[in-house]
Formats: C-alpha cells, sequence, structure tokens
C-alpha cells in the first residue's frame, strides 16, 4: 500500500510540474503573438519644449515598403510635459531610418541672468530615428533599443511568477502534508517569498511608470533587474526590523528571567546586523554619482555583494520560520514503531531538565494516544551521551524517567554514545536498525523541543532516514532565540550550498551591472 502511495505522489508532482511548464509555453508563445500585433505599430514621442504646428510636421522616411506614417498628433507625459507624437506602422521589413522635422515653439520669461522678460521662440528641430523591421512587422528601435509594448515585458514576468508560485505553493504544501520537512521545501518557500515580493514591486512599478512607458528602452528594463535584490532588501526592510525588535524584546525578557548569556542575546545581534546592514546599503547607493571615480566603481561592487546576500538570507530565514511552523504543526497520521527522544543536558542529580522532561513527556503522551487510535505500542528510543559534568548519561535518565512513568523496560532501546543531535539521529538509526532487521520497513518518530522539530527533519534526511517530528511545547519568550539559533545551525550544515548561491548571484548582479555600464 505504502509503495502505491508513494508512486501515485511521484505521478501527482510529476504532473504538476508537466502542467507548469505546458502553461508556461503556451504563455511564451501567446505573448509572442500578441507582441507582433502591438509590434505592428510604432508611437514615436517627442518631447518638446513647448507646443508644434502639426500641420508643419514633416516625417521623412528612407523606405516607405516598410514602414508607413499612420499619423501625427501631440501629446503629453503626466499631463505636464508636451510631446509631438508619431505613429507609425509597418508595411514590410528590414531597415529603416525615420527622420522627423518641426518647430518647437515656447515663451521664455527668464534671461540667462535671471531677469524677467517674454520672448516668444520657435526652434527648426529634426529626431532622427533608425528601426529595424522583422519578418513578423514587429517595428523595433534601435536608437531608443525599445518597441511598443515593452513594459510587457515586466508584466509578462509577473504572470509567470505567479505560475511558479502556484506550482511551488502546491508542492510546499504537500510537504508540509506529507511531513516530508527537508531543505528542498525552505528552497521552495524562500522562492515563493522572493517572488512574491518581486510581483508586488513590477506591478507597482508598472503603475508608477505608466506614462512613461514610450520612453523605456532594454537597458532600463535590465537595469531594473541588476538592481532587483537592492530594491527588495529596501522594500522590505520596515517589517523585517519590526519583526527584529519583537525578537530583540524576547532577548531582554529571556535574560531577566534565564540569566545573561551570549547565546541568548541572538535576537538583539540579529536586529543590529540587519540594522547596520541597512544603513551600510543606504550609504553605498545614497549619490554614489558624487564619490570620485574609483570609490564609485568600488561601491559598485559592494553594493550588489551586500544587497544580495541581504536579499538571500532574509528569504532564507522567512522560509525557514515557515517550515518551522509548519513542521511544528504537522499531525501524525499513521501509528509509529520507534519514537526517538533526542537528548539536552540534565540535572546534577541525573534527573531530566525542565525542557528535556518535556520532550519525554511529550513522547509518552503520544504512544499513549496511538495506542488508543491505533491499538498498537511503539518502542522509546532514548538518545544521548554522558557528559563530563553529567552523572549519568542522557539515555539512561530519560530510562529511569520513563520506567517510572510505567513504561516497560522491554520497550525502551538506550542510545548512551552521542554528544550532538546529529550523532543522536545516526547512532539511533543503528539501534533501531539492529531491533527492527529492516529500517526500510520501520515507522519512525523523533521527539524534540518545538524550535527543534525541522533541524531534527533536515539531520535525518541528511542520515537517509525517513521520520516523523513530534513537538514539545517550551516557553513562549524562549522560542524566538532558540529558533533563531537553529536557523544559524541550518546555515552552517549547508554552508557550502549556501555560499555557492550567495557567490553565484554577487557575480550574476554584479556581471549584469557592468555589462549595461560598460
Amino acid at each position: 500500500m505504502r509503495k502505491g502511495e508513494k508512486k501515485a505522489g511521484k505521478q501527482k508532482l510529476k504532473g504538476r510540474y508537466v502542467f507548469c511548464t505546458v502553461t508556461v509555453l503556451i504563455l511564451i508563445i501567446i505573448y509572442s503573438i500578441v507582441i507582433c500585433c502591438i509590434g505592428r505599430y510604432y508611437k514615436l514621442n517627442i518631447i518638446l519644449n513647448g507646443t508644434t504646428d502639426i500641420n508643419t510636421v514633416k516625417v521623412e522616411c528612407s523606405s516607405d515598403s516598410i514602414v508607413r506614417v499612420k499619423s501625427i498628433s501631440e501629446g503629453n507625459v503626466t499631463g505636464v510635459i508636451n510631446t509631438l507624437d508619431i505613429e507609425l506602422e509597418s508595411t514590410g521589413f528590414g531597415d529603416v531610418d525615420v527622420n522627423v522635422i518641426y518647430d518647437d515653439i515656447y515663451d521664455s520669461d527668464y534671461d540667462d541672468n535671471g531677469q524677467m522678460k517674454s520672448e516668444h521662440i520657435v526652434q527648426h528641430k529634426n529626431c532622427e530615428n533608425s528601426f529595424h523591421v522583422t519578418i513578423s512587422g514587429l517595428i523595433y528601435n534601435r536608437s531608443m533599443d525599445n518597441y511598443s509594448g515593452m513594459w510587457t515585458i515586466q508584466l509578462f514576468a509577473a504572470v509567470l511568477m505567479i505560475i511558479l508560485i502556484i506550482t511551488f505553493s502546491i508542492s510546499f504544501y504537500e510537504k508540509a502534508k506529507n511531513g516530508d520537512f527537508t531543505y528542498s521545501m525552505v528552497a521552495l518557500g524562500g522562492m515563493i517569498f522572493f517572488m512574491l515580493v518581486t510581483i508586488i514591486l513590477s506591478v507597482n512599478d508598472i503603475l508608477v511608470s505608466h506614462d512613461y512607458n514610450n520612453f523605456l528602452g532594454l537597458w532600463n528594463i535590465l537595469y531594473s533587474l541588476s538592481n532587483v535584490s537592492l530594491v527588495f532588501a529596501f522594500a522590505t526592510s520596515i517589517p523585517l526590523i519590526l519583526f527584529c525588535l519583537l525578537v530583540s524584546i524576547s532577548n531582554i525578557i529571556l535574560v531577566r528571567r534565564e540569566g545573561f548569556h551570549p547565546l541568548n542575546l541572538l535576537g538583539v545581534i540579529l536586529g543590529l546586523s540587519v540594522i547596520g546592514g541597512i544603513v551600510a546599503l543606504y550609504f553605498v547607493t545614497n549619490d554614489i554619482y558624487s564619490y570620485p571615480e574609483i570609490e564609485r566603481e568600488i561601491m559598485n561592487v559592494v553594493s550588489p555583494i551586500i544587497s544580495f546576500c541581504f536579499c538571500y538570507l532574509e528569504c532564507l530565514l522567512v522560509s525557514t520560520i515557515f517550515c518551522g511552523v509548519a513542521s511544528v504543526r504537522y499531525i501524525i497520521k499513521t501509528p509509529m514503531d520507534y519514537i526517538i527522544i533526542l537528548g539536552c543536558a540534565i540535572m546534577s542529580d541525573g534527573t531530566p531538565t525542565p525542557i528535556l522532561r518535556s520532550r519525554i513527556d511529550r513522547a509518552v503522551s503520544f504512544e499513549k494516544e496511538q495506542y488508543e487510535k491505533w491499538d498498537k505500542h511503539a518502542k522509546f528510543v532514548p538518545s544521548g551521551g554522558q557528559g563530563s559534568d553529567e552523572v549519568v548519561s542522557e539515555a539512561e535518565c530519560m530510562k529511569r524517567y520513563l520506567m517510572d512513568q510505567g513504561i516497560p523496560e522491554e520497550r525502551i532501546l538506550k542510545e548512551d554514545k552521542s554528544v550532538n543531535t546529529y550523532q543522536n539521529m545516526a547512532f539511533s538509526k543503528k539501534v533501531i536498525e539492529a531491533d527492527s532487521g529492516d529500517l526500510s520497513k520501520a515507522q519512525i518518530a523523533f521527539s524534540t523541543t518545538n524550535y527543534h522539530v525541522f533541524r531534527g527533519y533536515t539531520l535525518a534526511e541528511k542520515l537517509g532516514i525517513k521520520v516523523k517530528g513530534i513537538s514539545a511545547k517550551t516557553k513562549l519568550y524562549f522560542f524566538p532565540n532558540a529558533f533563531l539559533r537553529e536557523f544559524i545551525g541550518l546555515l552552517f550544515e549547508q554552508k557550502k550550498r549556501h555560499l555557492f548561491f550567495m557567490i553565484s548571484g554577487v557575480l550574476f548582479f554584479t556581471g549584469l551591472y557592468y555589462v549595461l555600464n560598460y
């Protein structure tokens, strides 16, 4: 049955991504057709100092068989700047030059000395543009590096990201539903968050720049792409600072109730780091052209490094929080054969600390619920070695407590060699394998404190064990700081992967910036 379910799950996942791929291809085809239809017409907007007489405007085309003038009219940008609008229509394909000859008529109210005067000025001007018309009829302005409807690139990208968000969100939900809490889930969550914010920024950019769309070129689009991480960092700075403020407050409560320890100030350190990063970004990017050339070049390198790393870590943090919450709220739907209890420090008299006791109690309560629901007992695997300042091993401490709770000794498999969470999982795996004979058929759960559940899943994944997490509660003020500690642990566990992605992102955005500017 399990094999069939697994196979069905794989087919469902595969079908989802096939649907996404097909949808994207259809979207690209539709977009290409729409752009070709829109692109057959091109409105050349010429900014005027004043007004012009439409009857005196002359438009000279080097080849009437490629484009023709459809209309000549006056327009404006934002209701303030007057423009001369020349609408062209493609009639063939090839290269063509268009020269517009016109009079710019305006009144000057001030002279060079700033003295008031009134003077009627008529300037004879001409505007030359080089065009390439494709076989499909799309008119491309080589002089301005744009075509009609270029602004829809951002809209197309936003729709594309929406499709990906829907697909990734379904995958994220399925992973959460099935208890598949892994690094791939963190990656999905990070991409979803990044794309959501980027869509909001893109739509806002489209609305704000609506009146200027005809003046935007490919350079503007690519330059906007090169600054996406910087804009993202500033756009999310306020909610991020508020989050850090709340975590810092929880740290203050933690220190007052639990005593001072450097690890109890992780939230404060995070807050200072975030504020420092935002301030650094502001000074690096603010009025950059006022710096000497050498310093400006340095700033242009530093800016994408700080902004992308800031953006990457923020997305990772947000995604990890969501994954952590999802892993804590997960409800196990099948009976377990083994329950690993992850160890932690014990009291000087060999009894469990409140945190360790909560882990054991949660494992016991789950096992009782399981028996009532499925009429099946599970074996307990208390895991933890003996520290230099501990009178007994953590596993022995937990075994005694379990027996005091009425758990028979034959259902307790002690693992007393491990010294950290990774070894808890690795050595418990060997104990279970030896007892079950076939690890692949064993249903395994692990019990730990809520902030530690997600990391337990990732360590089990690293060891190739399929597990389900059981969450024990902790004090609310303790949770944020403890979760940050686990988040830092997750970063270090996958430091090579994170360094690779951050370095790749920095090289891409820095390279794109220099290609655009040099």
